[in-house]
């Protein structure tokens, strides 16, 4: 009614008409002083109801005071950061999102309210976003955070005593905090409601076990595997798979051991099993679709099976060490098919040996094919960041001079997943300076550098910044190609080490309550 009032008024002009005592009545209820120009008011009032309508849904009248979610002040970010955060969150420098949360995370400082809700959303849709974070939210976001339906996904609660009688989206709120304060506790929680459930509530309270997945899950898993449905099933075996040295795990490397041959002078065998056994496949470890390894459906399956099996079971089996175990794969009959299921398992189990080990290899056989695959980026994009920066450092030193487009180190730099040492990012950049400032015509094969200066504006030390400010030779020909990109990496690094000097200044401390 008050929109429409709004909109009839502001048409017909307010010389010919007025607005409703009703809805004058309402405005003020919301702030909007209706003794003031007519005029005036109708702007204001457009304005707001503006907001509303694209928020989708009205204000609700509260009839009790809202004290429990104010309960707890908390300490606010300094003014110049909530400013920092504006340009951040709706502005130029988006990238320094994650960086800006772990800084107010390590000083114990708020979000600044007015961006909880788009960052909320944002989390709604990328979990991966939500782990960065929750961290940062306070006790009232979270309570908050249950008062959105497009929230639910990410929405949660305290658990009480006797959950079992709460509603499935009750249950899993709870579960959701469970996994995040006190994970051991979880599965002991669950098995007082599990025989009520239906198969999807058990399937969706099983998926959220993944959070903060440990040892003590282990039984409450297995006793999943004999469930009549094969989503309970399936759903507990996957989970099982991560779990180091589980019974599943050591059934699966027991099988696969008998498919592989070791010769006498080295040469490593796989031999396809003729026919997948039945109780994998009630646990959906293999899928009976067509591979595209040798070997068809047999090659295919066996690929399931290896792709979970641990790397390191590898060692152990073979009596060699990392490096060896990978090269007798790399030699064997079905090359192809055990270095990708061994990659997918180093990934799967989080080894970072062996995904080390994978890469180095692939580096020093010069295999590109391998490592700009979709798999060679995602085993680039898990390794930990001291091996990210000791692997960038050993090629800088090997390789002098730029560095090339679809090379391992210009693959792994584009990636922009890992944080610059102070050495890498000093060595990369004056590289890039130095043939810039001697460059006399434009080059196309240094287009890729374009992604790397971005990469290096977020992920290098701000402390790089006053070796770069100047030195660069602007008198080059192909000075104007690249003008932008450098004064973009110059700033971005000032705005990050703003940043850095505000929400980290010595010596503060901040006192952070959890919800």
């Amino acid at each position: 009614m008050i929109w429409e009032a709004l909109s009839k008024l502001a048409l017909l002009g307010t010389e010919r008409g007025q607005l409703p005592p009703e809805v004058l009545k309402a405005l003020e209820q919301v702030g909007i002083q209706a003794t003031q120009a007519p005029e005036a008011v109708v702007l204001e009032g457009a304005a707001l109801y503006h907001q509303l309508r694209r928020a989708g849904f009205p204000l609700q009248h509260l009839e009790a005071p809202t004290a429990p979610l104010l309960q707890g002040k908390q300490a606010a970010a300094p003014p110049q950061a909530a400013r920092q955060m504006e340009h951040i969150v709706r502005g130029n420098f988006r990238e320094a999102l994650p960086e800006a949360l772990q800084l107010l995370h390590q000083a114990n400082l708020p979000l600044p309210p007015e961006h909880l809700p788009a960052l909320l959303y944002k989390a709604a849709k990328k979990p991966d976003f939500w782990y960065a974070l929750r961290p940062v939210l306070q006790p009232a976001d979270f309570e908050l955070l249950r008062l959105n339906p497009d929230w639910s996904s990410i929405a949660e609660r305290p658990p009480v005593a006797d959950w079992q009688k709460e509603t499935q989206a009750d249950r899993v709120q709870m579960l959701r905090r469970l996994r995040f304060e006190q994970p051991e506790q979880a599965t002991s929680w669950l098995t007082t409601c599990w025989e009520g459930l239906t198969p999807t509530e058990k399937k969706e309270l099983i998926s959220i076990l993944d959070t903060g997945l440990n040892a003590s899950d282990q039984p409450f898993l297995e006793a999943q595997l004999s469930d009549s449905r094969k989503e309970v099933r399936q759903s507990a075996a996957q989970l099982l798979l991560k779990i180091p040295d589980t019974p599943l795990q050591d059934t699966l490397y027991k099988e696969a051991a008998t498919w592989l041959t070791l010769h006498k002078d080295g040469r490593l065998d796989l031999h396809a099993p003729p026919k997948p056994i039945s109780a994998f496949k009630k646990l959906g470890l293999y899928s009976s679709k067509k591979h595209k390894y040798t070997g068809g459906e047999r090659a295919g399956y066996a690929y399931d099976i290896l792709s979970k099996v641990p790397p390191k079971r590898w060692e152990a089996y073979f009596r060699k060490s990392t490096l060896d175990a990978l090269r007798l794969f790399a030699r064997a009959n079905q090359h192809q098919l055990l270095t990708d299921a061994i990659a997918n398992a180093a990934l799967l189990h989080q080894d970072h040996r062996w995904i080390e080990a994978l890469l180095r290899h692939w580096w020093r056989t010069d295999n590109e094919v391998r490592w700009n695959s979709a798999l060679g980026k995602q085993l680039m994009a898990a390794l930990p960041d001291p091996l990210f920066n000791e692997i960038m450092s050993q090629h800088l030193k090997q390789h002098q001079g730029y560095i090339e487009e679809r090379s391992f180190a210009g693959q792994l730099l584009c990636l922009g997943v890992h944080k610059w040492e102070s050495r890498v990012a000093r060595q990369v950049l004056q590289n890039f300076r130095d043939w810039l400032n001697a460059a006399q015509s434009v080059y196309w094969n240094m287009w890729h550098y374009k992604r790397i200066l971005r990469v290096a504006a977020y992920l290098a030390p701000v402390d790089i910044l006053p070796a770069f400010r100047a030195g660069w030779n602007q008198r080059t020909p192909i000075w104007g190609n690249w003008e932008g990109d450098i004064d973009r990496l110059l700033k971005t690094l000032a705005f990050r080490k703003d940043l850095n000097e505000v929400l980290n200044p010595p010596g503060k401390n901040h006192n952070k309550k959890t919800p």
